[in-house]
C-alpha cells in the first residue's frame, strides 16, 4: 500500500459511512411518503429527536448496544448495515477507478445499488425512479469507464431485463400468480448496462446463492420457508453486483 493510500482509504470509508447513513434515512423515509430532508431524525418508538452524537455512523450504534438511548427499544440492524455498506462501496469506488471521474461514477452506481438493496430488503420495492435512470447512467458511464465496451453494455441491459422478465412471465403462467417483482428485471438491466453481459451469469449465480443463504437464515430463526415465502431478489442482486465491482476492480 502506498503512503497516500493510508490516508485516502480511511477518509473514503468515513465519507462512505456518512453517505450510507443518509441512504439508510432515505430507505426509511421514502417508502413512507415522508420528506427526506425535512425535520431532525427521531426515534420511531419514542419520537424523541436524536442528538448529533446519537447519529455518529457505526460508533453510536455500537456504543448504545443497538438500542435507542432514550427508550432503549432495539434499533433496526439495517441502520448499521447501511453505514457499513457505505464504507465498503466508497472503498470499492476508490479502488476500482484510476481517476476521479471514474471513481465518482463507480461510487454513484454502487451507492444506488446499496439504496436499492435496503429498499428491497425492508419494503420489497425497487423504484423505477432509481432503476431506470441507472440503466441510462450505465450506458453513459462509458465516457469515464471505457470497459466494458458499449456493445457489451447494450447486450447486458437487454439480456438482463429480458431474462428475468421471461422468468416472471413463465412463473405467472405456470403458477397463476406473481413470483418475481416487476423491479427485478429493471435492476438486472441496470447491472448489465454498467458491468456488461459477460458479468451477468456470475452475478445471477451469486445472487441465487445469497438468496438460498437468506432462506436458510429465515428457517434457522424459526420462520417457515415454503413455496409462498417471499425473498427480495433485488437485495442479493445488488450485493452480488457490488461484489463483482470489487472483484473486477
Amino acid at each position: 500500500m502506498q503512503p497516500n493510500n493510508l490516508i485516502l482509504y480511511p477518509a473514503a470509508a468515513l465519507v462512505g459511512m456518512v453517505i450510507g447513513s443518509f441512504l439508510g434515512l432515505v430507505a426509511d423515509r421514502w417508502p413512507r411518503g415522508e420528506a427526506i430532508a425535512a425535520g431532525r431524525s427521531r426515534c420511531r418508538s419514542c419520537n424523541v429527536s436524536l442528538r448529533a452524537w446519537d447519529l455518529v455512523p457505526i460508533a453510536s450504534y455500537c456504543l448504545q448496544g443497538g438500542r435507542c438511548c432514550h427508550c432503549r427499544v432495539r434499533l433496526p440492524i439495517d441502520l448499521l448495515l447501511a453505514e457499513l455498506g457505505g464504507a465498503v462501496v466508497a472503498i470499492i469506488a476508490l479502488h476500482s477507478a484510476s481517476d476521479f471521474p471514474g471513481a465518482l461514477a463507480v461510487g454513484l452506481f454502487s451507492g444506488a445499488l446499496l439504496l436499492l438493496a435496503l429498499l428491497d430488503a425492508r419494503h420489497f420495492w425497487l423504484p423505477d425512479a432509481v432503476t431506470l435512470p441507472l440503466v441510462l447512467a450505465g450506458l453513459a458511464s462509458i465516457v469515464v469507464l471505457p470497459e466494458p465496451g458499449l456493445a457489451n453494455r447494450l447486450v447486458g441491459a437487454v439480456l438482463g431485463y429480458s431474462s428475468l422478465a421471461l422468468v416472471r412471465l413463465a412463473y405467472r403462467i405456470i403458477r397463476g400468480h406473481e413470483g418475481l417483482g416487476g423491479g427485478d428485471p429493471k435492476l438486472l438491466a441496470a447491472i448489465g448496462a454498467w458491468l456488461g453481459a459477460t458479468m451477468l451469469p456470475a452475478i445471477v449465480l451469486g445472487a441465487s446463492l445469497l438468496a438460498l443463504v437468506w432462506a436458510g437464515m429465515m428457517h434457522l430463526r424459526g420462520g417457515g420457508v415454503g413455496r409462498m415465502t417471499v425473498i427480495p431478489l433485488g437485495t442479493p442482486l445488488a450485493i452480488a453486483a457490488i461484489a463483482a465491482l470489487a472483484w473486477t476492480g
